[in-house]
């Protein structure tokens, strides 16, 4: 909320109606003073600020909660564009991992987020429980932490030999396995909020609300697999990654 705040004060001081009088009224008055003061210059430069201030107070009075909207519609569309970014991204990269399961694991799971996103936008019901959006938004995002995972490990894997390069090859297949796995419970679960949107059944929301925490539990196997490797642990040898 704080970055629609500071974009709204900043639309509202840097609107042409606001900017324009109070800079040709600063220059007025800054020109009289130049010139040892002359009521013509004095009067254009107060009359110019003081137009500037009342379009400024009467756009913050009138117009603030339809700009405050514009504001955060604007930043969503920009985080909106950025992750999409960020995505296509890693889908590029993923298809040099030389494992075509990665790339169209991603492309898969991105197609169920727009999914639920469209379920989302034509049943109120859905719309109007954040507990499972936030389920399906983590899920997604946890998803997404694997295969970058997946493909951090396939990176490292070039860099290694023997055993250290099985290892780490390993780790990876178990990797993917976790995130297809999700896939899977993804897949499943968005066929039934398609069977959800058109009976509009709100007792199955208890349901789904428990397989959207399972699901989510198997998501993020990897994130705690790897804290626990991060652990100080006697009889790993950190050696082997090195």
């Amino acid at each position: 909320m704080d970055e629609v705040r500071q974009k709204v004060m900043l639309d509202l001081f840097a609107s042409p109606g606001t900017l324009i009088p109070v800079v040709a009224g600063a220059s007025a008055l800054l020109l009289s003073w130049a010139i040892g003061g002359d009521a013509t210059a004095n009067a254009i430069g107060i009359i110019g600020i003081m137009g500037g201030v009342g379009h400024f107070a009467s756009r913050l009075v009138l117009g603030l909660e339809s700009m405050t909207q514009r504001a955060y519609e604007a930043i969503l569309q920009r985080d909106e564009k950025q992750r999409k970014d960020s995505l296509d991204q890693l889908e590029a990269d993923l298809r040099q991992d030389k494992d075509g399961r990665t790339d169209a694991c991603l492309k898969q799971m991105r197609n169920l987020h727009d999914q639920f996103q469209s379920a989302r936008a034509k049943n109120r019901l859905i719309a109007n429980h954040p507990q499972l959006i936030s389920r399906v938004e983590e899920i997604f995002d946890a998803s997404v932490l694997q295969l970058q995972r997946s493909l951090e490990l396939y990176e490292l894997s070039l860099k290694l030999t023997g055993p250290a390069k099985k290892k780490a090859l390993e780790e990876r297949e178990q990797v993917i396995t976790d995130v297809l796995e999700t896939r899977d419970h993804m897949n499943a679960i968005i066929e039934q909020f398609h069977t959800f949107a058109i009976r509009r059944e709100s007792s199955e929301l208890g349901r789904l609300r428990s397989e959207l925490d399972e699901t989510l539990q198997v998501a993020k196997r990897t994130e705690e697999r790897m804290s626990a490797m991060s652990r100080p642990n006697p009889n790993f040898d950190k050696s082997e990654f090195q």
